[in-house]
């Protein structure tokens, strides 16, 4: 018995010194339901805060959060000032950022008009066709890839209802949501517009990718230390069931609202 407890008695004790008053800052999107969001009182809330306030127990590290649009938060952590979270990996991006371990998987779909449907079956399925993207979101270097030799053009904004109006009206072909369902339902949601015409609109299958969601600490930082024990709290949270409860809890609540909510 004092064998068995002897490593796990050396890690507690590992992360209590290494990470004894260390504070990371956390810049995340206010609004990018399951995963992070501002509250109506301006509190962050989300499947990531949740599994973030668990790894703070078991690691001593206090977080604390920027929440703000994506080109904010982006803008901030590329010039050294926090970590972020809701972070695909590319090639371009490892250049400046240390990454942990994947936090959280976002299904990543092609949504449709109705009346337009077809089967994904890779890029170059959609070759030719214009998506309706993020501005400033990444979805991996394939994807980039795709825009940069011209198998696909994208347009980017902020206004992800506007862009649903725009696949209505024929400007874009495609466009591309994450996380699934809930990111659809959520824009839905808060435009009328949508709400009178959402059987118009379908999730294309099977999804594109699941992309996974990252902790990125900008190298410049010199936080890079704290990835060790981020890194087993996360391996630690996936393997007792946390991840799973968090996950499910987050995702069932925020699906009964929207659907409490439809007209």
């Amino acid at each position: 018995m004092i064998k068995t407890l002897f490593p796990m008695f050396c890690t507690l004790l590992f992360f209590t010194f290494a990470t004894n008053a260390e504070e990371l800052l956390i810049a995340g999107d206010d609004n990018a339901k399951p995963k992070n969001w501002l509250d109506l009182r301006g509190e962050p809330k989300g499947i990531h805060i949740e599994l973030l306030d668990e790894i703070s127990r078991k690691t001593g590290i206090e977080f604390t959060y920027s929440m703000a649009p994506w080109a904010r938060v982006f803008a901030l952590s590329k010039n050294g000032n926090a970590a972020i979270i809701g972070f695909s990996k590319t090639t371009e991006r490892e250049k400046l950022w240390h990454y942990s371990d994947p936090l959280y998987f976002d299904e990543l779909v092609f949504v449709s008009r109705k009346d337009d449907m077809f089967e994904f079956s890779g890029l170059g399925s959609i070759r030719g066709l214009t998506i309706g993207i993020k501005r400033g979101a990444s979805y991996g270097d394939d994807f980039e890839q795709a825009v940069r030799t011209g198998l696909i053009k994208v347009v980017e904004t902020t206004d992800r209802a506007n862009q649903l109006r725009m696949l209505d009206a024929g400007r874009v072909d495609l466009v591309l949501l994450s996380p699934g369902r809930i990111a659809l339902e959520t824009i839905i949601k808060e435009n009328s517009w949508l709400q009178a015409h959402r059987d118009g609109f379908a999730i294309i299958s099977p999804p594109y990718k699941l992309d996974p969601n990252y902790i990125g600490i900008p190298k410049s930082m010199g936080k890079e230390h704290l990835l060790e024990p981020i890194n087993e709290a996360i391996r630690q949270i996936k393997a007792n069931g946390t991840y799973e409860r968090i996950v499910q809890k987050v995702t069932d609540k925020i699906i009964e609202e929207l659907r409490g909510a439809r007209p």
